[in-house]
């Protein structure tokens, strides 16, 4: 479960739809990604992980799917969505290295911001010593990220690094179909090859536009076919 004082600290919480089972992987990663973040999180020893790869790759599903297992199996979790929190004084973070699970998505952006650099070091540290887990995800490896605080560069290089390639447009397909059934509505191949084809084939953007058929379908009461998708999207 994710920590109370937590959730009052940090405006931020996991998108509990965004699941391992719902993850589609690569052909080129076989599943390992999924396997090997189930068995850190259900480990009592400490690990660390680093989920490197572009905006709509899936970085974020999978810290958000890690959030959701930690809650399965009874352990506390937090992801820290660094875009949102930057502004504030990192502070904030104090009292996470109490927490089971710990996601901090888009690492990246710290690279000029030595005060934060310095608390994420000291964090890591702390679930070092407290035997938990933590899992960064950032657009690029750990090495390229040009951080100020070597200290900081070089955890980050201690930890188990995976890069995540961008989806084939079959395996984009399969997503749209596995999401909208998650979300309790049926998109056909049909209507997902017709999607990808005329949007930007970015998976949050896509993903973001499945759910604007989603909401349509349910106000207007329609099946979702492609003559409906025209017109809700006006492609």
């Amino acid at each position: 479960m994710v920590k109370p004082l937590m959730q009052l600290l940090l405006p931020v919480t996991y998108n509990s739809t965004q699941t391992f089972s719902s993850f589609v992987e690569s052909e080129g990663l076989a599943g390992l990604v999924v396997k090997e973040l189930r068995n850190a999180i259900e480990s009592e020893e400490f690990t660390a992980h680093y989920l490197a790869g572009q905006h709509g790759v899936g970085c974020t599903h999978l810290l958000n799917a890690a959030c959701h297992f930690a809650d399965e199996i009874g352990k506390t979790s937090i992801l820290l969505p660094l875009e949102q929190v930057l502004a504030a004084e990192p502070g904030l973070i104090d009292g996470l290295d109490s927490v089971d699970v710990v996601c901090i998505d888009n690492i990246h952006l710290v690279s000029e911001n030595d005060a934060w650099q310095t608390a994420l070091f000291n964090l890591f540290n702390a679930l070092l010593q407290n035997k938990a887990t933590v899992i960064f995800a950032g657009h690029d490896i750990p090495i390229n990220l040009n951080l100020t605080l070597p200290d900081l560069g070089s955890r980050l290089q201690w930890c188990t690094l995976y890069q995540l390639p961008e989806l084939t447009e079959a395996l984009k397909i399969e997503a749209l179909i596995q999401h909208a059934h998650l979300m309790e509505f049926e998109v056909t191949e049909e209507v997902a090859k017709f999607i990808i084809n005329r949007l930007p084939r970015n998976m949050i953007f896509l993903m973001q536009a499945l759910d604007t058929m989603a909401r349509q379908s349910v106000a207007m009461k329609r099946v979702v076919t492609v003559p409906f998708v025209k017109e809700v999207l006006g492609i």
